[in-house]
């Protein structure tokens, strides 16, 4: 046994010995705590005794939640806050709870029956022009905090053209993928289906699909046309500010022994569990908010556009003054610029000079995330992927690392 292991069971034994002399001294003989204490005494359950580490996210988190806590002391010390109010505050707690679990269960793509809880008008827009998904599903649907895309049993159909029939659709996080196959097999379509999330993608995983060139516009220059995100960094800071609260609720709540937003029902969840799915969420917000963060957003606006072909007097240009294939580079520029978890490429180099395409594939080899492209360009599929996806003559996606 080696001497950390040994010096654990000692911390543990301790511990234990000092939590059973506060339990004597307090009259407590509860066989509960006791079978606890006894397990960490013998070497099992040591967590419930060291504080867990947090990420830096998580420290974020965190120190935010307290300083709100704070605030609302300072409040009640000085009379701003009175007790009715805090009550009301309780109720308005609680609801920020639900409504935080309902965020996490947003993507749980049906009820227990499997049936669609619900509309998703890119998905509907989508089955209108003819392209149908089906897929299988879990009754407890998908796990909002995963960073993988995994769907089983996939059908894809175009006007009545089956495409891909029980295939799986399987893209992890961190890795680039190149989507390979014939002409006119449904690469777009797939890459399409995907953008409008006609496939149960997590909730955590946002996705975009460079589709079409920014608009014309007299007002907005191309910067400004990159930079327009801050209808996302508003949402993200709504969502934190509501997460915040909810977390704030279901802390105070532990403490008092009781359960914000109605006990286990919610989804079969512990109270632990939902700290747990909460504070995931939370860290995974404030990560997105520091990907858009506004004081470095111009530079790395110029530098996208700049790589791209954009000399400092194009980037101050309105939009209506470019060709349509200047404008596609504003939109793929605005892409590179928000980073989603998911990006989603077709044919991205179509209106791209030479040494644009050469900055654009160093640019894309760093990705970090999840890419999926399509390309006709062998070479810049082999510098930038990792993985290949191979769109088969028999209807199945067939997976290779490499390019």
């Amino acid at each position: 046994m080696s001497s950390k292991s040994k010096w654990h069971q000692k911390k543990a034994k301790l511990a234990a010995e000092q939590f059973e002399r506060e339990l004597a001294a307090m009259g407590d003989n509860d066989s509960k705590v006791k079978d606890q204490t006894s397990d960490v005494a013998m070497g099992g359950g040591e967590e419930a005794f060291y504080e867990k580490k947090l990420s830096k996210e998580e420290k974020k988190a965190l120190a935010a939640r307290k300083r709100e806590e704070k605030k609302r002391a300072k409040l009640k010390a000085k009379g701003l806050l009175k007790e009715e109010d805090d009550e009301g505050k309780g109720g308005e707690e609680d609801d920020a709870v639900k409504r935080a679990l309902a965020m996490a269960a947003k993507n749980n793509d049906g009820d227990e029956n499997g049936d669609a809880v619900e509309s998703n008008p890119a998905a509907e827009q989508l089955a209108a022009e003819g392209t149908i998904c089906t897929f299988s599903s879990s009754r407890k649907g998908v796990d909002a905090r995963s960073r993988d895309v995994n769907v089983q049993n996939f059908t894809l159909q175009h006007k009545g053209n089956v495409m891909l029939d029980a295939t799986s659709v399987v893209l992890n996080h961190g890795n680039r993928y190149g989507l390979i196959g014939r002409n006119g097999c449904g690469k777009s379509t797939l890459i399409k289906a995907l953008g409008a999330r006609a496939l149960p993608i997590p909730a955590g995983i946002d996705a975009f699909l460079l589709k079409e060139e920014v608009e014309p516009s007299d007002t907005m220059t191309a910067l400004d046309a990159v930079m327009s995100v801050d209808e996302e960094r508003a949402r993200l800071e709504k969502e934190a500010e509501e997460l915040n609260v909810a977390v704030t609720a279901l802390t105070e709540a532990a403490e008092r022994g009781e359960d914000a937003a109605g006990g286990d029902d919610e989804g079969g969840m512990t109270m632990e569990e939902k700290q747990e799915l909460l504070m995931d969420m939370l860290t995974a917000t404030y990560e997105r908010l520091d990907d858009l963060d506004a004081a470095t957003a111009e530079t790395r606006a110029r530098s996208i556009l700049q790589g791209l072909g954009f000399t400092h007097a194009m980037q101050s240009k309105f939009t209506k003054d470019f060709s349509g294939g200047w404008r596609m580079r504003v939109s793929l520029a605005r892409a590179l610029f928000i980073q989603p978890t998911l990006l989603l490429l077709d044919e991205p180099t179509n209106h791209l000079d030479m040494e644009a395409v050469i900055w654009l594939e160093d640019y894309l080899s760093k990705w970090n995330k999840i890419l999926l492209l399509i390309s006709h360009s062998q070479d810049f599929l082999n510098n930038v992927t990792t993985h290949t996806i191979h769109f088969t003559n028999k209807r199945k996606l067939e997976y290779y690392d490499g390019n």
